[in-house]
């Protein structure tokens, strides 16, 4: 017992009062208040989460890393919105689908969704892709129509494009004028 408890003291958070708020920090924050505003613009409240959460997902140290997090994004939302639909199209067809019968089916579309995702060497989309995959088939069981998801689904990718673009941009901006400013320092 004594050892757990000095296990668990050695898990909890210490404080860094030296921490000062770095680019990564402020280039986040901006990118979720720009989604926010483009999101309000373009798709209203709805649309506020999945752009911020987009962009808070994509924004990497380098902006290699964030291109690369943002087109895996961009295609695990397209995997995951196509199997999702696939599973509202068999939730409408099959009986008791929102009577409980999602349990079954929703699972079973996440074992392709991951299965899709590994032979297509997605891995960094098999999370997104599961989530969307589950938000696309979850809306069926709020009685809504085939057309009514394609949109939902649409409109989902779309957020998610928005996002991913608003974060690699928030990501090159400094990188491009802090070049600026060193070049101005070298000519003079």
């Amino acid at each position: 017992m004594k050892r757990l408890i000095e296990e668990l003291k050695n898990l909890t958070p210490s404080v860094d009062t030296q921490y000062r708020i770095g680019m990564r920090v402020v280039k986040t924050a901006a990118a979720v208040g720009i989604c926010m505003i483009f999101a309000l613009l373009v798709g209203g409240v709805e649309s506020v989460t999945i752009m911020a959460v987009a962009a808070i997902v994509t924004i990497r140290p380098t902006q290699g890393e964030t291109l690369s997090t943002g087109v895996f994004r961009i295609l695990g939302t397209i995997i995951g919105g196509t199997l999702g639909i696939l599973t509202a199209f068999i939730g409408i067809l099959l009986p008791f689908y929102e009577d409980g019968l999602f349990v079954l089916i929703i699972p079973l579309m996440l074992l392709l969704n991951l299965y899709l995702c590994n032979v297509l060497n997605m891995q960094d989309s098999c999370s997104i892709s599961c989530v969307v995959t589950i938000i696309v088939a979850a809306h069926v069981a709020l009685d809504a129509t085939l057309g009514e998801v394609l949109i939902f689904t649409l409109l989902r990718l779309r957020d998610t494009f928005i996002g991913v673009i608003v974060a690699t941009v928030m990501n090159i901006i400094p990188y491009q004028l802090a070049g600026m400013i060193k070049k101005r320092k070298e000519d003079p």
